[in-house]
């Protein structure tokens, strides 16, 4: 075990150690206000069926990723004009304000849609938070510590979402909905305290135009840089299809547990703290033994095994069956997710790291939007286990595709 990919080091770094405790700072609230709307979903929906049930856990997850796939792009070019710091601490404390709307959109009785729009917004914000936060990474480590801060990162959202999901899921089902949303109003704004701490100089960009044409001709030059580097063009792909069979097993798995196995946000619990702490382990095991191992070969093996932890999941009928398939697909999506952005990180230009990431996040957001929606047809007209054996193939599918055009190439 090397001791100079441990992700424990880069805490050392001061900088980075503030922007870290930011992160499980809102990360943990974040998870308390997902199991919250998970508890209005159940409220709302406790005389439908299973079937009928399913396109309103959809509309949930559609309004959360929806203002990513028009924002991003924009949020990209901006983030490169603007300084790092300064964008993080102002969505963080845009997004307090945001989230203290819910609880009193519930007091007073105005319904989804209300809630929905919310939702829309607080995630319009998060599209500019997420690239400025993977932009700013590499200003605040050495080029050596990349792989240790991305991991760290990853095990930071993990922990925050086994501690959130799981103490989230017991505080809906005992003291109710609102506790949550207060909760992660005060993450958010201890969040951006904590980075307002950061010490950083940050030298303004040279051009700093703000027509609609500049904008226009700055998105198109992140464009191009990833459409001409073949790497990052697979980086998307991966995320693509991973990302997408995400959103519709997400969906799908929530319902089942929820409302076929009638666990509620409890069942929901048990089974966020198992990926979790698969995706923990996934990421510890990946920061120690993955920093020789080549980024693209990591992303494609963990893909494979993703395909057939899904395809346990098909053949599961209780929560501990679950549970493992969940356990099998978190313990290989860290490293993907990981490799995906170190290898982003390490070949593109400081000068548009934020638009590139901005676009990867598109890519991100766009596969979830499609096939959550497509979740809420599928998951009304066949069974569960029919999505995830479709899921499963879904993914062996393309590392096949990944792996004959990679032979072929050596062949020619």
């Amino acid at each position: 075990m090397g001791r100079g990919n441990s992700p424990l080091r880069v805490l050392k770094n001061r900088n980075f150690f503030v922007l870290w405790i930011g992160e499980i700072i809102s990360h943990f609230g974040d998870r308390l206000a997902q199991m919250a709307l998970v508890g209005l979903y159940l409220k709302e929906t406790v005389t439908m069926s299973l079937s009928h049930s399913v396109p309103m856990m959809r509309n949930l997850f559609f309004f959360s990723t929806l203002p990513v796939v028009i924002f991003a792009p924009l949020a990209g070019v901006y983030v490169d004009r603007w300084r790092r710091k300064s964008t993080l601490m102002s969505c963080n404390f845009l997004r307090a304000g945001l989230v203290l709307i819910i609880p009193l959109l519930i007091i007073y009785g105005k319904g989804m849609a209300h809630i929905y729009a919310v939702i829309f917004l607080v995630f319009a914000v998060t599209s500019f938070f997420t690239p400025a936060r993977s932009a700013i990474i590499p200003n605040l480590v050495e080029k050596g510590e990349l792989l240790a801060a991305n991991s760290l990162s990853n095990i930071t959202r993990m922990a925050a979402t086994i501690g959130g999901v799981s103490i989230g899921g017991l505080v809906v089902a005992f003291v109710g909905v609102r506790t949550s949303f207060y909760l992660n109003s005060l993450g958010f704004a201890l969040a951006g305290l904590a980075i307002s701490t950061i010490k950083m100089q940050e030298d303004p960009p040279s051009n700093s135009r703000s027509g609609l044409k500049e904008v226009g001709r700055e998105l198109i030059q992140g464009l191009k840089f990833i459409g001409g580097e073949r790497r990052i063009k697979f980086v998307a792909a991966s995320l693509f299809i991973l990302m997408g069979v995400s959103g519709l097993g997400y969906v799908i798995v929530t319902v089942f547990v929820t409302k076929a196995l009638g666990l509620g946000t409890i069942g929901l619990s048990i089974l966020a703290a198992s990926v979790g702490a698969a995706v923990l382990c996934g990421s510890l095991l990946y920061s120690h033994f993955g920093g020789h191992l080549r980024r693209d070969r990591v992303i494609l093996a963990s893909i494979i095994m993703a395909g057939i932890g899904t395809i346990i999941l098909a053949q599961s009928r209780t929560i501990f069956l679950l549970s493992i398939g969940v356990g099998v697909i978190g313990l290989v999506a860290s490293p993907i997710m990981i490799a995906s952005y170190t290898l982003t990180q390490e070949i593109t230009p400081d000068r548009i790291r934020g638009r590139v990431f901005a676009a990867l996040e598109v890519v991100i957001s766009s596969a979830f939007l499609i096939f959550v929606w497509l979740a809420g047809v599928l998951g009304s007209r066949i069974p569960p286990s029919q999505v995830f054996y479709l899921i499963g193939i879904t993914l062996l599918g393309y590392a096949g595709v990944v792996l004959l055009i990679k032979l072929s190439k050596k062949t020619v």
